[in-house]
């Protein structure tokens, strides 16, 4: 009896077996928050600190059971084709009276000059600055510096990591025929086919002109043996509390660019001062406006006129954003053209 039982369990055996199946994903958390300060000078742009915590979850699913699978052979099956495809390509051909040739001209508005002293003496001067004419702040305006400011994202993250078991048992037996296939062609028949297609002719090409402006650079280099105090004159819509970098608490944006304007940005980090740049645009002839700020940058603006060179018109709009903080968006100032407030953005 004892044996008979052990057989039995032996043939049961055969008919199942069971696996485990492993899969892995993760997700992320994360939050924000800003920590302020006080004193010293008010950063251009927020520096980002971030922490990454990770956690391991194991998930064990409930045991799946599915049937194995045997595939089975069948006896290959042959097509035979008999008919083809002829094709027959026509063209037909329209003349319209005339297409416009397009070409672009490079027009130079400006040269954007920025000056370089090098002491031969090795004197690091310190210098003084004074302010000369006056200024009238826009309505709302911010003129002093805030006694606080954010002055970090501090970030948060989290990541959990998910190892997904899946056990899986196998009863039973699911059979899948495959029937080889096999084409060979034996043609009868030949069956034609026109495929028709257009093709354009211009009777008259007239050549038409865009243009594109651009910058000229130049450096002012100068020699000379300095003194260890200098006296520097800047305008007084250059002083650091009348730059615009604030509207009603906010932080600036920009809005809308003059049509024909152009950029260049000054690679010599001293311009990145917002007053500094100011100033280089009151420098230049036909800087219209200035944008400084956001990582520490300082962009000049013109505007090409139709007839050549720079235009004294509108340049670029600015408008106020609620999540940007008073001196930690863009700074701007007019040159010798116009820069319009147009309000929130609504954000």
């Amino acid at each position: 009896m004892f044996r008979q039982v052990l057989s039995i369990l032996a043939v049961s055996g055969s008919l199942a077996r069971a696996s485990t199946g492993t899969s892995y994903s993760f997700k992320t958390e994360g939050a924000c928050s800003t920590a302020s300060g006080s004193g010293g000078s008010i950063p251009l742009s927020l520096p980002t600190s971030t922490t990454i915590s990770t956690v391991s979850s194991i998930i064990t699913n409930s045991e799946v059971t599915v049937p194995s699978t045997v595939k089975v052979t069948a006896d290959p099956v042959t097509t035979t084709v008999q008919t083809q495809t002829a094709w027959i390509t026509t063209q037909y051909t329209t003349t319209s009276p005339t297409t416009i040739s397009w070409q672009v001209a490079q027009s130079t508005v400006a040269t954007a000059t920025w000056p370089e002293t090098v002491c031969t003496n090795n004197v690091k001067p310190s210098t003084v600055t004074e302010y000369s004419g006056n200024y009238t702040p826009i309505s709302g305006q911010v003129t002093a510096f805030p006694t606080s400011y954010p002055s970090q994202v501090v970030c948060a993250t989290g990541v959990t990591w998910f190892t997904i078991i899946q056990p899986t048992a196998t009863s039973g037996v699911t059979t899948q025929t495959v029937t080889p296939t096999s084409t060979v062609r034996s043609i009868t028949t030949t069956v034609t086919t026109a495929y028709f297609y257009n093709a354009t002719t211009w009777a008259t090409t007239i050549t038409s002109t865009t243009t594109s402006y651009r910058l000229a650079t130049s450096v002012a280099t100068v020699s000379t043996a300095c003194d260890a105090t200098t006296t520097t004159t800047y305008a007084a819509k250059c002083a650091p509390t009348n730059v615009v970098a604030g509207v009603d608490d906010h932080g600036l944006v920009s809005g809308k660019y003059a049509a024909n304007s152009t950029v260049i940005y000054i690679p010599d980090d001293k311009f990145d001062d917002p007053s500094t740049c100011c100033q280089l645009c009151q420098d230049n002839k036909g800087c219209a406006g200035m944008m400084a700020g956001i990582s520490g940058f300082c962009g000049l603006l013109y505007v090409g006129a139709p007839e050549g060179g720079p235009s004294c018109d509108f340049v670029f709009s600015y408008q106020t954003q609620s999540n940007v903080f008073p001196m930690q968006g863009l700074w701007v100032q007019s040159g010798c053209g116009e820069i319009d407030y147009t309000g929130s953005d609504g954000a």
